[in-house]
């Protein structure tokens, strides 16, 4: 057995699932009875007390062995908190037969429950066998109606129209049986085929201690299989008979004298205790489940007492306090469990430390607590409960200490406030008396007192007023400063552009270069450029154009209100002018008559904002035109005189 080893072939308190259908025994013979009663009656009522195993018996025996029959489909619906429960139920019907089927169904979702289950058995050739387990919790969650289409009448009509190839059974607790009378009206026979599950025999309870074993030495460890002492199976099989309520209401396990308690065993304690037994032995890497373990850890009385104690005992005091609120909630005082709205439990511990949201998922990974899936239309409406009744009656039981703890704690802390206050009394008589005794001497020094301080604070008024005069005199120096600082740093920055604008002006590259490798240069400033052509050409035979600069005001955050003006700097040999100078009378367009562009325009941009400096852009006016690169080639602007266009003419 491998200490790290995760798995256990007990499944401890959880129910158990198709997933554990290998690991599960003593229930063959149950298995047989349902499974042939389900066949043979279209209506059969399966219950029990709570904790007897119906559900696991139904998952882990009863489907697997139906889902292998041919031409037989299974439906497994519990969703009874589920306000559009029935809906649910036509969902779950239609996926199972079309499971079985192996392709979809053309039935509709919406019709009658009898009616999709007449169509669906039809078209799928077979026999639908419908469980709903857990059945106590449709009467909790939909109490009876005025409206008589819901899903009393259509689980009826399901049940009594003959013609109908499906099998309904109802497994419910048997608290829970009376309830049924509901459905007394509409259903003649209702409870002619009834079953009762019992605990586990002496015998069956044996099987599904040592049956587990060797399936998992089969799988997991068939060189270093894992045994069981003949001793410890005996012990456990004695102490964990059903149990009689005590009057504290806590089911105390051991020999009992209830219904068969004698001969029955509980197999929710049976699997905590073996899944106790089973991790205390892999811990400890032995390879065989000891009589001796058992009695170390108390017995199956100490372990099922202690469980719950031991998860809870791991919280912190601020988690303990919003599990004593929720327990209150979820145990009836009768020692029932009940499910209550999550959002709800929330709501009432606003004010504690802990928080119920991790509380919950706490308790639920250590199986104390499930959290029940929302309704898909109300998604927030999700609830939780105590995962089994036998836990139920430990809660309420952990609650009463808890408060009670609380209770004492509270006294103590009382006592210790109350003796607190005595002894601050007593200082205070202390004090008075003190006081008493100093006050004459005190009074001797107040004449003394009264001078000195009238001496101080005249030195104090002096000092101050002195003070506050180098005060102001600093401050006035710090303006100053302040005032030189900015008009050096405004007197800098026009500098700085009057040096820009000469490079610019200049044609200095150099120092254009260099400015458009330095912060000046405004990288999102974005320019477009477009070429209208005239009717003629220049000497050369080239189309002579009229080409347009002019920026895209998006890329201007500020937008083109902030701007005063722009050059754009036209460096070709052939440009007469080559500064074109535009602001925002002309929208900051420029424009001039030729038959090329340029690769590299350079542009200065200036501010409106005295303390902006200007900034340097460049762009390649063929690229935003479009064109090739070859369009500079044999570059000749045209002059805007008409001298030159009618040279051009001619």
């Amino acid at each position: 057995m491998a200490a790290g080893d995760p798995f256990c072939p007990y499944v401890g308190l959880r129910p158990y699932t198709e997933k554990d259908r290998e690991y599960f025994f003593g229930r063959e013979r149950d298995q047989r009875i349902i499974a042939s009663n389900l066949y043979a009656a279209s209506l059969t009522v399966l219950y029990g007390v709570s904790g007897v195993g119906k559900s696991s018996v139904l998952l882990a025996k009863v489907v697997p062995f139906l889902r292998a029959q041919p031409r037989t489909a299974v439906v497994v619906f519990r969703e009874w908190q589920n306000p559009a429960a029935l809906q649910a139920l036509k969902r779950e019907c239609l996926e199972a037969v079309q499971t079985a089927h192996g392709k979809r169904l053309s039935v509709e979702a919406n019709l009658p429950l009898d009616e999709l289950l007449h169509q669906a058995a039809r078209e799928f050739g077979g026999t639908i066998l419908v469980l709903l387990d857990q059945f106590e919790e449709y009467f909790l969650y939909h109490p009876p109606s005025a409206v008589d289409e819901g899903f009393d009448a259509e689980f009826a009509r399901a049940v009594n129209r003959e013609e109908v190839e499906a099998n309904f059974l109802i497994s419910l607790r048997e608290d829970a049986l009376s309830k049924l009378d509901r459905f007394r009206a509409r259903i003649p026979n209702l409870l002619g085929n009834t079953l009762c599950l019992r605990h586990l025999d002496p015998a069956s309870a044996e099987e599904a201690i040592r049956k587990p074993l060797g399936v998992y030495n089969a799988k997991h460890a068939p060189d270093a299989a894992i045994t069981v002492e003949n001793e410890l199976v005996r012990a456990v099989l004695v102490q964990v008979r059903t149990a009689q309520a005590a009057p504290d209401g806590w089911g105390r396990i051991g020999p009992g004298s209830g219904r068969g308690a004698a001969d029955e065993i509980e197999t929710p304690i049976l699997q905590l205790v073996m899944t106790r037994l089973w991790e205390e032995e892999r811990a400890s890497h032995s390879c065989v489940l000891r009589l001796g373990t058992l009695e170390r850890l108390g017995g199956a009385q100490r372990i099922a007492e202690t469980h719950l104690d031991g998860v809870l005992a791991k919280l912190n005091a601020g988690e303990q306090e919003v599990c004593a609120l929720c327990f209150d909630r979820l145990v009836t005082p009768s020692g029932s469990k009940i499910a209550y709205p999550v959002n709800d439990l929330v709501k009432l511990s606003a004010g504690l430390a802990g928080g119920v949201p991790s509380v919950l998922k706490t308790l639920s990974d250590e199986r104390i607590l499930r959290v029940l899936p929302a309704p898909a239309d109300q998604p927030e409406a999700s609830r939780v409960e105590i995962l089994h009744d036998v836990l139920a009656p430990a809660v309420r039981d952990w609650r009463r200490r808890y408060v009670e703890r609380q209770v004492q704690e509270k006294i103590r802390q009382e006592e210790q406030e109350r003796h607190e206050h005595e002894l601050a009394r007593i200082e205070r008589e202390r004090a008075m008396e003190s006081a008493r005794r100093m006050r004459k001497a005190v009074f001797a020094l107040v004449g003394i007192i009264v001078v000195i301080l009238a001496l101080m604070f005249f030195a104090f008024v002096q000092q101050r007023e002195a003070l506050r005069q180098r005060e102001e005199a600093l401050s006035a120096q710090r303006e100053a400063k302040l005032a030189k600082d900015l008009a050096q740093q405004r007197l800098d920055r026009i500098v700085e552009g009057i040096r820009l604008k000469e490079a610019v002006l200049s044609g200095d590259q150099a120092r254009i270069q260099a400015a458009l490798d330095s912060s000046q240069r405004n990288r999102s400033i974005v320019f477009t450029a477009s070429a209208k052509p005239y009717s003629y050409k220049n000497p050369s035979g080239q189309q002579v154009y009229k080409f347009t600069l002019s920026v895209d005001a998006n890329s201007v955050p500020e937008g083109l209100k902030s701007i005063a003006f722009i050059t754009y700097r036209m460096d070709h040999p052939t440009f007469q002018n080559t500064l074109l100078a535009t602001g925002p009378d002309r929208k900051f367009t420029a424009s001039y008559d030729g038959w090329g562009c340029l690769s590299n325009v350079t542009a200065v941009i200036e501010y409106l904002d005295p303390d902006k400096l200007p900034e340097i852009a460049a762009f390649d006016m063929c690229k935003a035109l479009g064109w090739g690169h070859s369009a500079m080639r044999d570059y000749v602007p045209l002059s805007s005189s008409r001298a030159a266009l009618a040279a051009l003419h001619r």
